[in-house]
């Protein structure tokens, strides 16, 4: 007996390791990404967004305004990755609120 095929993907970050049942040659999970720097797990992409918008920011930025470029930099992600959630199920995520949420759907012209 020969065993089943999986499709096997590797965090290049983290070094998370996910296998599905079926041929080698599936696509991606949906939550994965696949670029020239490697191939990204959701929670290191959710990461390396969250890092390029604090290295974007000015220097003489204080602690809470990177924190806030983070926090929304992750919310915007999470509304293009995904417009379909709701704004609830995206501010747990990101760890703001619901309304912060909103804010950036109605400034994306994206609606719950």
């Amino acid at each position: 007996m020969t065993p089943a095929a999986a499709a096997k993907w590797t965090c290049s970050a983290c070094g998370v390791t996910i296998s599905l049942d079926g041929t080698p040659s599936m696509p991606l999970p949906e939550a994965w990404e696949d670029c020239v720097e490697g191939t990204f797990c959701l929670g290191c992409r959710r990461h390396r967004i969250a890092e390029a918008a604090v290295d974007a920011a000015p220097e003489a930025m204080d602690r809470d305004g990177r924190a806030r470029l983070r926090r929304t930099a992750l919310v915007e992600f999470e509304v293009a990755r995904a417009p379909d959630k709701t704004n609830g199920s995206i501010a747990k995520v990101c760890r703001t609120s619901i309304p912060t949420v909103a804010a950036v759907r109605r400034r994306l012209g994206v609606e719950e």
